[in-house]
């Protein structure tokens, strides 16, 4: 489920116990201010371990080509969390350069190699799109790719994401998981849309990532426990 990073501490207790496979902290712009920006996150990563039945906390970082990336990785290998997402995936290459950066913060932290998982949104982007293929055999830290049917309409200017182009990318995105042995995650859905859940595992998805802490239990009735089912999202 996605959680936003200045969530309410009710919201974060409501997140804790909802029932999700993982939670995706989203830590929010605060460009001016880096150790704010991942406070919050190094906070709740601490309040999850010390829980017994705590979902895994994935934290979205910031672009791979943004200044804030490496401050995001020093600030949140201090607790370490289960793994990160990448808000936009460019095939191979995006994931090559995040696991030598988590493979240096793992070393420096005393963890094992290849600890921390790497989750990302895709298909947003359409020259991105045409990379997916060479996500195959790229890093065994690859655990899940989510669509990210917002960021493709908002690049291609549709109002749905229903047309031609918008059907390729997501198919496309099924494709690589499944060629690369992970997870595919539908886009999230507002209340009342979970009906979008039944036509995304009809399409190939094996989860969906959820915005509120009720719609959980309707994506583990579509994708039951044992096939791969959904991750929420934390601020998503």
């Amino acid at each position: 489920m996605i959680l936003e990073s200045d969530a309410s501490d009710e919201e974060l207790a409501a997140a804790f116990d909802c029932g999700a496979d993982a939670l995706l902290l989203r830590l929010g712009p605060c460009a001016e201010d880096a150790a704010r920006r991942s406070a919050r996150a190094c906070a709740l990563i601490n309040e999850a371990r010390g829980k017994s039945a705590a979902p895994k906390l994935f934290v979205e970082l910031a672009s791979l080509d943004s200044e804030l990336i490496e401050a995001d990785l020093d600030a949140l290998f201090g607790p370490g969390p289960d793994g990160v997402f990448l808000p936009s995936c460019d095939g191979a290459a995006s994931l090559l350069r995040m696991s030598v950066k988590l493979a240096v913060r793992e070393a420096q932290a005393g963890l094992a190699d290849g600890a921390t998982r790497i989750g990302a949104f895709a298909g947003g982007d359409p020259a991105a799109v045409l990379a997916l293929r060479s996500l195959a055999g790229a890093s065994p830290r690859l655990a899940a790719l989510a669509f990210d049917d917002a960021g493709l309409r908002a690049a291609l200017g549709l109002a749905c994401g229903d047309g031609a182009a918008a059907q390729m990318a997501r198919a496309a995105v099924v494709l690589a998981a499944a060629s690369a042995g992970v997870s595919a995650l539908a886009a999230p859905v507002q209340t009342g849309e979970e009906n979008a859940y039944a036509a995304a595992r009809r399409d190939g998805f094996q989860g969906a990532m959820a915005l509120f802490p009720g719609q959980i239990a309707a994506i583990h009735e579509v994708f039951p426990a044992g096939e791969n089912r959904q991750r929420p999202q934390s601020s998503a």
